[in-house]
């Protein structure tokens, strides 16, 4: 049972409960009152009363029972209403950008994607912007909220992309103030990897954990973090760096001023140069990830594993994460080099005692991104501080 404490109010109670009880329905976790009477630690006649608000609402809908072998009346499932509102994801990368309408289940109902052209300002790339947004919400009311997700670093407490490496010499762009002004809703933004982080740990292969590391390789390394059960937030909103770990602090020198920086050596594309250096082939990196029968391609791909490896175990020895999600171009890798990894994190970490941490590639592949940036909105009305007012 939730009981109150200081500094909660019982209004602020009553909507993190309504919050919770769509969270648990719209992720699957939950799908009838007496399964959210158990997750919840309510009385059936308080869920009774939280799901009653929620058909008024239109948030939830009734559905048939699924008759069971046991004895006894099957409980009526419930669900999200299609009449719910939807949320939008937009997603800003290096290369293009992307929005999708999405409901309250995470299914994507409309996508727009667009491609940067060669040369890139900051004008230019809320144009782009602009126009996928724009087709997105053409004949579209009931929106709740757009999310965003950004290369890094972002500042989510002031809604700016600050200065990303590799990214046209673009910096200080007021994204969540812009976009609010445009379109008049509320817009949520986050770092890409921390918001895959969520979109795993809500609906993905880290659901059933409390403590999650997620780490996205690809033009930069960036990791999102799930600490007992919430997104890592700093007071200014800054995401958690692990791209810029030292592993080799006689290193090469890093843009960001240091040396040796995990970064410089096992981001995609330097793995790839390495690759087509020694090979001779120019292959794409997913190419690459399957040729498992090559030694000379099988030890560079290794090597990156162990360079990675190295990084990664430091975050989880100050974390004591129990899963890792692999993201972005992680996905191309054979499970060789998943396995890998997993046997060199727990080989490495310093709490012997407890579970093996886990690694697995992202449930929703390279989507996590574009689905973390709704799940910027979702977040917000699962916490209870949207819709329940």
């Amino acid at each position: 049972m939730q009981t109150e404490k200081a500094g909660k109010t019982r209004d602020e109670y009553k909507k993190n409960n309504r919050g919770k009880v769509l969270q648990l329905i719209a992720t699957g976790m939950c799908a009838n009152r007496t399964q959210l009477t158990q997750a919840m630690g309510l009385s059936k006649m308080a869920i009774t009363k939280i799901v009653g608000e929620m058909l008024q609402m239109g948030l939830l809908s009734e559905k048939e029972p699924v008759l069971g072998d046991e004895p006894g009346r099957s409980p009526v499932g419930l669900c999200i209403s299609a009449d719910a509102p939807k949320v939008i994801g937009l997603l800003v990368q290096r290369e293009y950008c992307e929005a999708v309408l999405c409901d309250f289940g995470l299914q994507i109902l409309k996508r727009e994607t667009v491609y940067y052209g060669d040369k890139m300002d900051r004008d230019m790339l809320m144009s782009y912007v602009y126009r996928i947004l724009d087709t997105i919400l053409y004949g579209e009311s009931n929106i709740l909220g757009i999310g965003v997700s950004s290369v890094g670093p972002v500042s989510s407490s002031t809604g700016m992309i600050l200065k990303p490496f590799y990214f046209f010499g673009i910096k200080d762009v007021p994204i969540s103030t812009l976009l609010q002004e445009r379109y008049a809703l509320p817009v949520f933004l986050d770092h890409d990897n921390q918001c895959a982080a969520i979109a795993e740990y809500l609906y993905g292969n880290a659901r059933s954990y409390s403590d999650v590391l997620y780490l996205g390789v690809g033009s930069g390394i960036g990791c999102g973090i799930i600490s007992n059960g919430h997104r890592y937030r700093n007071e200014r909103g800054l995401p958690p760096e692990i791209g810029h770990v030292t592993i080799d602090m006689k290193g090469r020198r890093c843009p960001c001023g240091s040396r040796g920086c995990v970064e410089m050596y096992a981001r995609t594309p330097e793995v790839l140069k390495k690759l087509q250096y020694h090979s001779g082939r120019f292959y794409d990196y997913k190419t690459y990830c399957g040729m498992t029968d090559d030694p000379l391609v099988e030890r560079i791909l290794m090597d990156m594993v162990d360079q990675l490896s190295a990084a990664t175990v430091s975050a989880v020895n100050i974390l004591n994460s129990q899963i890792l999600i692999l993201g972005n171009d992680a996905i191309d890798w054979n499970i060789r080099y998943v396995r890998r990894m997993e046997e060199l994190i727990n080989e490495r970490r310093f709490v012997e005692w407890s579970d093996p941490v886990i690694v697995k590639k992202a449930f929703f592949r390279k989507d996590d991104f574009i689905l973390g940036a709704a799940c910027n909105v979702l977040t917000q009305v699962f916490g209870g501080n949207m819709l329940f007012d």
